[in-house]
């Protein structure tokens, strides 16, 4: 008598559990990169690349991640492309769209050792004057003759 193992139904929970395991089994295998074709290219090419890869994330729909990349210039050095985003949404949305951009810029550009660096570029909040008192400091820190007017006056805020 021989005992055959039983597939899981496809509906139900382990089968799902066995896939995931398969899909992360699958996905840690490494491929040394510098083995792979590592093939010059001009900027202007990369570029190209680059907003055709933006506009195919159009096409298919995702305008937000197409802005992401429409956001600032990419900045090539060596092999490691340089991007700025003004803020960490931006950049943790591109993190996740990484893998995929840098395939594709990898086969295109028939060189694997192509990286991407994502930086946030903090930038200062502009402050709003709503309040009375915000409105006199910050009239008093463009022309400090606005506290002599005040008192001169006798005016209250």
């Amino acid at each position: 008598m021989s005992r055959e193992r039983k597939r899981a139904s496809a509906l139900s929970l382990k089968s799902l559990t066995e896939k995931v395991t398969s899909v992360a089994l699958s996905d840690e295998i490494e491929i040394d990169r510098n083995t792979l074709p590592k093939d010059g290219f001009t900027e202007t090419k990369f570029l190209s690349l680059w907003n055709a890869y933006a506009e195919q994330l159009v096409q298919r729909g995702d305008k937000s991640l197409a802005s992401i990349l429409n956001a600032s210039k990419p900045v090539l050095k060596e092999w490691n492309i340089q991007y700025a985003l003004p803020n960490n949404l931006m950049a943790d949305q591109l993190e996740r769209l990484k893998p995929r951009l840098l395939k594709y810029l990898r086969e295109s550009l028939n060189n694997f050792s192509i990286d991407l660096e994502v930086h946030v570029i903090e930038t200062e909040v502009k402050k709003f004057i709503y309040t009375p008192q915000e409105k006199y400091s910050k009239l008093k820190e463009i022309n400090p003759d606005v506290e002599i007017l005040k008192n001169m006056f006798g005016l209250d805020l």
